[in-house]
């Protein structure tokens, strides 16, 4: 609900309703005013042919009508017009009879009456002809003038079907958002103008539900006493998923179907009937409140995910507004004193977005229509799994819902029979290992899908932190994942299966969904997060190559992408080539904090090295040998000694902007770059070196010139043969391990 409604004046506050977003009080009264506004318009105020209006307008009836009234015209002249001509006859012929009987003087008069009766015969058929033509005039007039006013009739009574259809979904969606939300409230309750705004009361928590003791540790039970009989809803679940890369398909459109399809999110409230000290409601230590938050971050992740290339890189990266639209990228002006805010805008720029969407790809989750680049569509069943594993994964950090091991089934993953499992991974294995019909989310998808969402809760023991910085050989990294994957009989898209949980569940770990992913964009290293996202797609291959062969795989992948910005050519081969792609890792930085030197400002066999800045005071007067030299208001260049700046043959010369008045505004704020080459190491300039004879300034003998990068990657290869005997020795280390723990 956006946050532009105006406050009533109960002190209630309402919101208005966004193109297709479920709409508030606000929308449903709108659009019953607008249509008792039409109804008034609707009423005609002629009284010439309302029949016309009682049916959509057609022309036809209107000639049909005009000529049924025109033939009734007719039949009203005609039968006046015998009627004056039977009084005028009788009359006459009276008159006749009369002044016959009386003579001829009295002829003469009736002969005259005679005539003035005709006069008047004829003036009354002169009145029945006129009246006759002006009533049909008047009548073609009005039929002609009811005719706008019919095709108005017909264009507003298509208005008023059209919204009586919209009020009746916006009653629906309505009833339904006060029902799924607030938990039979009639009305959103009153806030203050200091609170966030409706958005965030939106995301309220389900109402509070308790278990006795006597069900505790009864998963079947428990749940089923929990849910109270509700089920899941899979139309909506799949309108969920059918519609996440649709444009029109808004945040809070998804909210209220996610809500309304899954009943295990009403079990993050779950508490005990009785109090148990020392025990906790959620094991991770936060609120049932937060537990449900952090759920619908991990949901609206997966949603941002799905929409990438659509908006799905701002929501994720900025977050929403108060109508819950994805924020805009934001302006220059918006980043001067919001740190936040540039790191939320190097998130978004630096973020691989594609092989985020090529992840989803290749879990299964989308298809790509025309082959490998071609447009995207969502793969509905794996969709409907991921839904359900995102809103089911965390349920058992619930306390009061833990199960314990039955004897039938211990030991179970090192717990015996009777003990509590108190991590909720292991309980959600167990649970939907041996009472998959307690989830009702879990028990609706087919066999292919509850198996992948089980091999996500295996207990996988990898650390990604590991491999993105190669701190560990190949056996000690995937061993117990590898086991895992032949266990669970996991293909590649399995693991990327498992991977896309593993990034929603880590992007909504801050309970504060609707401002993106916190997690990921503030309180996350975005190189070690763009590692961990290039090493999804070589890990999806652990399914079928063995552990050395994907950690090679990986080191090669991560060489050929810093390559580019580093010049390091081709993937290094040889003995020591291993030990150089680690190092590399180790770095974990491969962008140039300052780039090279433009073409330009080099000379043919230099090779370019970095500028470092200083932060000391620049003075004519000064300054210092070991100090790089500066232009200033000296009337002698420092560098090469010559008579002033104009006639420097170095790098004053070329680099130094006019002279500043003050330190503080000095153009020369930047040493200039030591030469590779023989001579003063402290000239940069196209021209032929001068011997280091004339030169003023002794060079500092602790600096060296740079040496080019294929010597110095041999140098680095042979101090890495250390690290090499080292790895070797713990990769033996961790054989014998390994051989003992068979053995035993």
């Amino acid at each position: 609900m956006g946050g532009g409604g105006s406050s009533s004046g109960n002190g209630r506050r309402r919101t208005t309703r966004t193109s297709g977003e479920p709409t508030s009080g606000r929308a449903v009264a709108a659009a019953a005013k607008k249509l008792r506004d039409l109804q008034r318009r609707l009423k005609f105020r002629g009284c010439l042919a309302p029949s016309v209006f009682e049916a959509p307008f057609e022309e036809a009836a209107v000639e049909s009508l005009y000529r049924d009234l025109a033939a009734r015209f007719r039949l009203a002249r005609q039968t006046l017009l015998a009627v004056w001509l039977a009084a005028v006859t009788a009359a006459s012929a009276g008159l006749f009879v009369g002044g016959a009987a009386l003579g001829s003087s009295a002829q003469h008069g009736l002969l005259w009456g005679a005539v003035g009766a005709s006069g008047v015969l004829l003036f009354a058929l002169w009145t029945c002809v006129e009246a006759d033509r002006l009533a049909r005039r008047l009548l073609w007039s009005g039929t002609q003038a009811c005719v706008g006013e019919a095709r108005e009739h017909e264009a507003l009574a298509a208005q008023v079907a059209q919204l009586r259809a919209q009020l009746g979904a916006a009653k629906y969606e309505e009833a339904t958002m006060y029902k799924l939300l607030f938990r039979g409230q009639t009305r959103l309750a009153s806030f203050s103008s200091g609170t966030s705004g409706p958005r965030e009361f939106l995301l309220a928590a389900p109402e509070a539900r308790s278990i006795t003791n006597a069900v505790e540790g009864e998963p079947n039970l428990a749940i089923a006493l929990a849910l109270s009989g509700r089920t899941t809803d899979w139309d909506a679940v799949k309108r969920a998923a059918t519609r996440l890369r649709h444009r029109d398909y808004g945040l809070r459109d998804y909210y209220v179907d996610v809500r309304q399809a899954f009943p295990e999110l009403q079990l993050y409230t779950v508490t005990r009937e009785e109090y148990k000290a020392g025990h906790r409601d959620i094991s991770s230590g936060l609120t049932p409140d937060e537990e449900y938050r952090r759920t619908l971050g991990a949901l609206f992740a997966l949603y941002w995910l799905a929409r990438v290339g659509i908006d799905g890189e701002c929501g994720l990266s900025f977050g929403v507004d108060d109508d819950w639209a994805p924020r805009k990228i934001p302006e220059q002006e918006d980043l001067d004193g919001s740190a936040a805010l540039k790191k939320r805008l190097t998130f978004y720029c630096n973020t691989p977005w594609k092989k985020l969407l090529q992840l989803l790809v290749d879990a299964g989750m989308l298809t790509e229509r025309g082959g490998r680049g071609g447009a995207v569509e969502v793969a509905v069943p794996r969709m409907c799994a991921m839904l359900a594993l995102t809103a089911i994964h965390d349920v058992f950090k619930v306390e009061a819902l833990l199960p314990r091991v039955r004897p039938e089934h211990a030991p179970f993953k090192g717990f015996a029979a009777g003990d509590v499992i108190n991590d909720h991974d292991v309980a959600m294995y167990y649970v939907l290992d041996h009472f998959p019909e307690a989830l009702p989310s879990f028990a609706g998808l087919d066999a292919t899908q509850r198996h992948s969402v089980l091999f996500t809760q295996s207990k996988m023991s990898f650390n990604h932190g590991w491999l993105v910085q190669a701190e560990a050989p190949p056996h000690a990294l995937f061993a117990r994942f590898k086991r895992v994957i032949m266990a669970g009989e996991a293909n590649p898209p399995d693991v990327s299966f498992y991977f896309v949980h593993w990034l929603t569940d880590l992007a909504g770990a801050v309970p504060n969904p609707l401002d993106g992913s916190e997690r990921l964009v503030l309180g996350f290293p975005y190189q070690v997060l763009g590692s961990f996202i290039t090493s999804f797609s070589v890990l999806s291959a652990l399914a079928t190559q063995t552990e050395t062969e994907v950690f090679e795989t990986y080191l090669e992948s991560y060489w050929r992408d810093a390559a580019p910005r580093l010049r390091l050519g081709a993937p290094p081969s040889g003995e020591h080539a291993i030990a150089m792609m680690r190092l590399l890792c180790q770095a974990q930085s491969t962008r140039s904090r300052t780039g090279p030197y433009p073409p330009s400002r080099t000379r043919p066999g230099h090779v370019p090295v970095r500028r470092v800045a200083h932060s000391w005071p620049c003075s004519a007067t000064t300054l210092s040998r070991r100090h790089s030299p500066r232009c200033c208001r000296s009337a002698r260049c420092r560098c090469c000694a010559s008579a002033s700046r104009a006639t420097c043959r170095g790098w004053c010369r070329t680099h130094c902007r006019p002279p500043s008045r003050s330190s503080a505004s000095c153009a020369a704020a930047r040493s200039p770059p030591l030469s590779a080459r023989r001579g003063c190491p402290w000239l940069w300039t196209t021209s032929p070196a001068p011997s280091s004879a004339t030169c003023t300034v002794s060079p500092p003998r602790r600096r060296r010139a740079v040496v080019p990068l294929a010597d110095l990657a041999a140098k680095a290869a042979a101090a890495a043969a250390a690290a090499v005997m080292a790895a070797a020795v713990m990769e033996v280390a961790v054989m014998e391990v390994a051989v003992m723990e068979v053995a035993v």
